[in-house]
């Protein structure tokens, strides 16, 4: 079983490759699992991804690193349930450290289930090039900070959604990426094209055991960063006696979208699930990009529209209610009835990762570099305890690289 792990900022694309891999994947007669992540409960991709029919399973209410548990027991779950191939895990978007937190913790307690741990992150071209353009984005300098350490811990960078830059673009991110970054493996890609994503594929499984450095990270930056986005979850549901529910709802999005407009509020990420019993769509707006979605307007007739709102967005979780309250009340008409369930808005609390391997570890228990470290350091698998975190201890090797040393 391969784990592939897929990290990189809001809207950068992740679900859309993860869905479209497993769905090529699939076809192929491979066994795929899914597990979404996110800080709130109520997630728009993981019933984007089950509406896909892949196994999926999620990790909620927090992040794959301060849910470490959480994520080893979905794991299990879908290897005793499924006995999958490939397993795709999808960190929130306004996560990092993911190598200390998340890759070493699984690689010691969890290596007897995968032939191999990957970690890509994506990245969309367009804010990427005005990041390294050094351009004014709208975001606090303490989210661009998760944002920075984000690029910087890939085993993978994906630069995605290369279609939406023209050439000169394009080759202007090119060698800004050859000046300002260190990322040594890079992909350029189109998550909607099934050749992207099956080359994508053969990148990762060609992704060969390495080592890998912890990020050097001011956890207080971080957690001002995540806080400085709103989170709100919600369900809405528009009924109407003449089947045209769905363009009430449409409606509610550009209501919600020109009142977010006015404030002058950057969006991280801001999805929304619309669904009957027959029929879903899943609509995304990110911080350089907002769907066209009039010309599906009439497409589909319904009595009833279910819609599940993810909205990420930087201002306080009082204005993202009120946001949500004010573009109901702008929709309001005799025509249609308007309810609402689970609806939560919140910042995310401090970082604190159940586990953070901040030096080199071993690969397998039969290295002569790591039991001649443990000889020196008199400690059971060269791991010492502070009290606070497990740390291990850096590896002396003396191997030649022809040698193929684990460490």
């Amino acid at each position: 079983m391969k784990l592939h792990v897929v990290g990189g900022f809001l809207g950068s694309g992740k679900t859309t490759a993860i869905t479209g891999i497993s769905t090529i994947l699939m076809n192929k007669g491979k066994k795929v699992g899914v597990i979404t992540n996110d800080q709130g409960a109520f997630l728009v991709d993981t019933r984007f991804v089950e509406s896909k029919n892949i196994m999926t399973k999620e990790v909620t209410n927090g992040c794959f690193c301060c849910n470490f548990d959480s994520l080893s027991s979905k794991i299990e779950q879908l290897k005793e349930a499924a006995q999958p191939d490939y397993i795709f895990a999808e960190s929130v978007g306004s996560c990092t450290d993911i190598v200390a937190t998340v890759i070493k913790p699984l690689l010691i307690f969890k290596k007897d289930f995968f032939d191999a741990i990957t970690f890509s992150v994506f990245a969309d071209s367009r804010l990427l090039l005005n990041f390294l353009r050094g351009n004014k984005l709208p975001f606090s300098n303490d989210i661009l900070y998760i944002y920075a350490k984000q690029l910087e811990e890939a085993d993978l960078l994906v630069v995605n959604k290369t279609d939406l830059l023209n050439k000169d673009e394009l080759n202007e991110l090119k060698e800004l990426i050859s000046l300002k970054l260190t990322t040594s493996k890079l992909l350029y890609q189109i998550s909607i094209d099934e050749s992207s994503l099956i080359n994508w594929l053969e990148t990762i499984d060609a992704i060969t055991r390495q080592k890998r450095e912890s990020l050097a990270i001011d956890y207080d930056i971080y957690g001002k960063g995540e806080a400085g986005l709103a989170w709100l979850d919600e369900g809405i549901l528009i009924e109407s006696k003449n089947k045209n529910a769905i363009h009430f709802a449409y409606q509610l999005i550009e209501n919600i979208l020109q009142q977010i407009g006015s404030r002058h509020i950057t969006i991280g990420h801001l999805k929304f699930m619309l669904s009957d019993e027959k029929w879903n769509q899943k609509i995304s707006y990110t911080t350089v990009l907002h769907e066209n979605i009039a010309n599906d307007q009439l497409s589909h007739l319904s009595k009833q529209i279910k819609i599940m709102v993810n909205a990420r967005i930087e201002t306080t979780p009082d204005q993202a209610k009120e946001i949500i309250k004010n573009a109901i009340e702008a929709l309001l008409t005799p025509e249609i009835t308007i309810s609402e369930n689970n609806a939560i808005a919140f910042q995310p609390g401090y970082p604190n990762p159940t586990h953070r391997i901040t030096r080199a570890m071993p690969c397998c228990d039969d290295c002569q570099c790591i039991k001649r470290l443990n000889r020196l350091n008199s400690g059971e698998n060269g791991m010492v305890t502070d009290g606070s975190e497990t740390m291990f201890t850096e590896c002396l090797c003396e191997c030649s690289e022809d040698e193929d040393c684990c460490c």
